[in-house]
C-alpha cells in the first residue's frame, strides 16, 4: 500500500476521527486541570469507538450504548471485589466465558466482546488505586462520560461518513464482481482444470457475498427512504439491487459454461465469448472508477459489445441450422446451453447499462419495495435454541470460550503468582491473540511477539534519547493510539508495535516507572504467548475441518429450500420476487460459510491430504448445485407467465427435491434412498430428440419443447448432484 492510499482508506479516516474524538476532552480537562477526568473520558471514549464502524444508525446507535454501559459496569464490579481473589476469578471466568462464546455469533458481537474484554483489564489494572466506592462510581461516571461523549460526537458526524463509507464499499463490490468475471474466463479455455477453476470461482463467490453483506450492513437499516433516486442513498439501494442481480447473472453463466465440453461449436464461439467478457470486466472497473469520482463515464466500447452480441447471434443462427441437418442430440445440447449464455450475456450488458443509468441519476425500475428491501436488512439476535444447542463440547465455540477463559485466568494469575506489575496484561494479550480458528490465533500470536519487541526497543529509545515531559507523552500516546488503530485490519503486528508504544507513554504520562512497564509489558506478553501456544494445541482444540460437517448440512438445506421456494412460485399468482431472493440470499451466505471455512481448513490441516480432497469435490458440488438452481430462478424472472403444460415435469422435480430432504434427514449417510432415474433419463432422450426435430423452428411449440426440457434437465441435474452427495463418506 502506498502513501496516497493510506491516507485516503477508511481504516486511516476511522483512526483520525477517533483521535479527534477522543482527545478533545482529555485536552480540555487538562488544560481546565482535570487531568484525571481527562484521562477517563479518554478511556471511556475507547470503549465505544470499536463499534463506530460502517452501520446503519439504530444498530450502531444500540452497539455503542451497550457496549459503553457494560464496559463500565465491568469496571466498576472488578473495582469492589478486588480484595477476594476467589470472587475475582470466579467472576473473571464467568464473564470471559459468557463473551468470548457469544463473539463468534456476528462480527458485531466480536467487536463488543473486544472492548468489554478491554474493560475487564483496565477494571483489573485500576483496582489497587481505587481504594472506596465512592471514588469507584466517580471514575465509573467518568467512563460513561467519556463514553456519551463520543457517542454524540460520533451521532453528529454519521451522516457525513455514511455516503463516503457506502461508496467505499460499492467500488469494492464491483472490484470483486470484476474479479469474478476474469476468473470465470477461464471456463473458455481447453486446457483448464475444471476443479481449479470452480474452486476459485466459489472463493470468489464467497467475497462478492461477504461485499453484498458490507453494504446491507451500511444501508439498509438506515431512517431513510430507501428508494429515493434524487439522493444518493436511494440511488445506492438501486445500485446494490442490481449488482446482486448481475452476480446471479454471472453465477448462472459460470453452470452453463463449464457444461460445453470441447467441441467444435465451443471452440468457435469461445473468442467472441471472451470479448464480451472482457467487456464486462472493463465495465466494471470503469463504474469502480465513476463511482470514485462521484461522477459517471461514458460507456467504453459499447458499439464494440454490441457488435461481438451480433456476431454471436448470427454464429448461433448458422450453428441451429447445422444442428438441425445433424441426427445428433448431443449438437442440439451444446446449441441450447451456447444460447442460454448469450441470453444471460445479453442481460449482464443490460444490467451494466442500468447500472450506467443510475449514476447518471436517470429511471430505472427496481422489482421491490421500500418494505420489502428492509427484509433484506442483517438482524443480529440469537435464538435461545440455537445458542442452547452450542453448550457441548463438540461446538467449537463453546471449546473456544472455555480454551480463552481458562488460558486467560492462568495467565493473570500466574503473573500475580510471579509478582509482575501489570498481570492483567497478560490477561489481555491472551484475549487479542486467541481467536476461534488456530491459523488466524498462530499469526496473531507471532504478530504481537514481534510488534511488542519492537515497540519496547523503540520506546526505550525514544524515552532516554529525548526524556519526554508530561505534554510530549500525551502527543506521543495519542499519536501512537492513531497508528495502531489505522492498521488494526491490515497488519496487527504494526498495530501491537504502536499499541506498546501507548501504553509505555501513557503510563508515563500517569507518572509510572517507564523501565518497569516496558519490562513487564515485555513479560508478560511472552508469558501469555506461551500459554496461548500451549493452549491452541492441547486446551480443547478445534480444528476448522472439524466444522466442515456441520456447514455441509446447512449449505444444503439453503439450496433445498431455494429449489422448493422455486417450485411454490411456479404455482403462485402472482409470484413473490422478494421471496425468492430472501431464499438466495440465504444460499448465497451458507455457501460462503462454506468455502471460506474450507480455505481456512486448507491452511490449518493441509496434511489431511484424503479429507480435504473429498471436502472439496463436496464444496463444488454444493457449489454446482446452487448454480443449477440460479439457472431454475432466472427462469422464472425471464419468463414470469410460465407454466408446466406436462404434470410429468411437476413430478420429476417433487422426486428432486424429496432426494434432497432424504439426503438431509439422513445427514448425508448413505442409507438415504436414491432417486429413480430412469424413467427420467428415458424422457430426456425422448424430449431432445423432439426439440432437436424441432430446432429450425422458432414458434410457440419449439419454444414451449424447450423450456419443457430445461426443467427436465434441471431435475435430472439436481437427482445426481444428491446421488454424488450420498457417495460422500459419512464423516463429511
Amino acid at each position: 500500500m502506498n502513501l496516497q492510499a493510506y491516507i485516503r482508506s477508511e481504516d486511516t479516516e476511522s483512526a483520525l476521527r477517533f483521535l479527534v474524538g477522543a482527545s478533545l476532552p482529555l485536552l480540555v480537562s487538562t488544560w481546565l486541570g482535570y487531568a484525571e477526568l481527562g484521562t477517563f473520558m479518554l478511556l471511556g471514549a475507547t470503549f465505544v469507538f470499536g463499534i463506530d464502524v460502517p452501520l446503519a444508525l439504530p444498530k450502531k446507535l444500540g452497539f455503542m450504548v451497550l457496549s459503553g454501559v457494560l464496559s463500565a459496569l465491568i469496571f466498576f464490579v472488578f473495582t469492589q471485589v478486588k480484595a477476594s481473589p476467589v470472587a475475582t476469578g470466579v467472576l473473571l471466568f464467568g464473564i470471559l466465558f459468557g463473551l468470548n462464546f457469544l463473539s463468534p455469533f456476528s462480527p458485531n458481537f466480536t467487536l463488543v466482546t473486544l472492548l468489554l474484554n478491554l474493560a475487564v483489564m483496565i477494571g483489573l489494572s485500576m483496582a489497587a488505586t481505587i481504594p472506596t466506592l465512592a471514588s469507584a462510581l466517580q471514575k465509573t461516571g467518568y467512563l460513561l462520560l467519556g463514553s456519551g461523549w463520543y457517542i454524540l460526537y460520533a451521532l453528529l458526524l454519521h451522516p457525513l461518513q455514511r455516503p463516503r463509507q457506502l461508496r467505499r464499499r460499492l467500488q469494492s463490490c464491483l472490484r470483486l464482481t470484476a474479479s469474478y468475471f476474469a476468473q470465470q474466463a477461464a471456463l473458455l479455455e481447453a486446457d483448464t482444470a475444471r476443479p481449479e477453476v470452480l474452486l476459485a470461482l466459489s472463493e470468489r463467490q464467497s467475497a462478492v457475498t461477504e461485499a453484498h453483506q458490507q453494504i446491507r450492513e451500511v444501508l439498509l437499516r438506515e431512517p431513510i427512504n430507501l428508494t429515493n433516486p434524487d439522493t444518493f442513498m436511494g440511488r445506492a439501494t438501486y445500485f446494490l439491487a442490481h449488482l446482486v442481480d448481475l452476480f446471479e447473472l454471472a453465477t448462472a453463466s459460470a453452470w452453463s459454461i463449464q457444461r460445453l465440453t470441447d467441441r467444435p461449436e465451443k471452440v468457435e464461439a469461445v473468442p467472441l465469448l471472451r470479448a464480451l467478457n472482457e467487456y464486462i470486466v472493463t465495465q466494471l472497473h470503469q463504474l469502480e472508477a465513476a463511482l470514485g469520482q462521484q461522477g459517471t463515464l461514458p460507456l467504453a466500447e459499447a458499439s464494440g459489445a454490441e457488435g461481438t452480441l451480433r456476431e454471436l447471434t448470427e454464429y448461433l443462427n448458422e450453428l441451429r441450422v447445422h444442428t438441425a441437418s445433424e441426427a445428433e442430440t448431443r449438437s442440439s445440447e451444446v446449441y441450447r446451453t451456447l444460447r442460454r449464455v448469450q441470453k444471460y450475456t445479453e442481460q449482464q450488458l443490460l444490467t451494466l447499462t442500468a447500472l450506467h443509468d443510475i449514476l447518471a441519476r436517470r429511471n430505472v425500475r427496481m422489482d421491490l419495495g421500500r418494505e420489502q428491501l428492509r427484509q433484506f436488512a442483517l438482524h443480529e439476535t440469537i435464538e435461545w435454541s440455537h445458542l442452547r444447542s452450542h453448550f457441548t463440547f463438540r461446538s467449537g465455540f463453546f471449546r473456544y470460550a472455555l480454551r480463552m477463559a481458562l488460558t486467560a485466568l492462568a495467565a493473570y494469575y500466574l503473573a500475580t503468582w510471579l509478582h509482575f506489575s501489570q498481570p492483567s496484561w497478560a490477561l489481555l494479550t491472551v484475549l487479542v491473540i486467541l481467536k476461534p480458528g488456530f491459523n488466524l490465533s498462530k499469526e496473531r500470536l507471532a504478530q504481537r511477539v514481534y510488534g511488542t519487541v519492537l515497540g519496547v526497543l523503540a520506546g526505550l529509545v525514544l524515552f532516554y534519547l529525548f526524556r519526554p515531559g508530561p505534554a510530549v507523552s500525551m502527543a506521543i500516546f495519542l499519536g501512537s493510539q492513531f497508528f495502531a488503530f489505522s492498521f488494526i485490519k491490515r497488519q496487527y503486528a504494526v498495530t501491537s508495535f504502536f499499541f506498546t508504544l501507548f501504553i509505555l507513554f501513557f503510563y508515563s504520562y500517569l507518572h509510572r516507572a517507564f523501565m518497569d512497564t516496558a519490562v513487564y509489558r515485555l513479560l508478560d506478553t511472552l508469558l501469555a504467548a506461551a500459554l496461548c501456544w500451549l493452549a491452541m494445541r492441547f486446551v480443547f482444540p478445534y480444528w476448522e475441518v472439524q466444522k466442515l460437517p456441520t456447514l455441509v448440512p446447512s449449505t444444503l438445506r439453503a439450496n433445498r429450500d431455494l429449489l422448493r421456494n422455486l417450485l411454490e412460485q411456479l404455482d403462485a399468482d402472482p409470484r413473490d420476487p422478494a421471496r425468492y431472493k430472501m431464499y438466495r440470499k440465504e444460499a448465497f451466505l451458507k455457501m460462503d460459510e462454506l468455502t471460506s471455512s474450507y480455505r481456512l481448513a486448507l491452511a490449518e490441516t493441509p496434511t489431511q491430504t484424503e479429507r480435504l480432497s473429498t471436502l472439496q469435490r463436496v464444496t463444488l458440488l454444493l457449489y454446482t448445485q446452487l448454480s443449477l438452481i440460479i439457472n431454475l430462478g432466472l427462469f422464472l424472472k425471464r419468463y414470469p407467465h410460465y407454466r408446466w403444460s406436462d404434470d410429468r415435469l411437476r413430478g420429476y422435480l417433487q422426486e428432486a427435491l424429496a432426494g434432497l430432504n432424504a439426503l438431509i434427514e439422513s445427514d448425508g449417510s448413505a442409507a438415504a434412498p436414491a432417486n429413480d432415474t430412469q424413467a427420467l433419463v428415458e424422457e430426456l432422450t425422448r424430449r431432445r430428440q423432439e426439440v432437436s426435430a424441432l430446432v429450425l423452428q422458432n414458434g410457440d411449440q419449439y419454444l414451449a419443447r424447450v423450456q419443457d426440457l430445461f426443467w427436465a434437465e434441471g431435475a435430472y441435474e439436481i437427482m445426481e448432484i444428491t446421488h454424488k452427495l450420498r457417495q460422500m463418506p459419512p464423516t463429511v
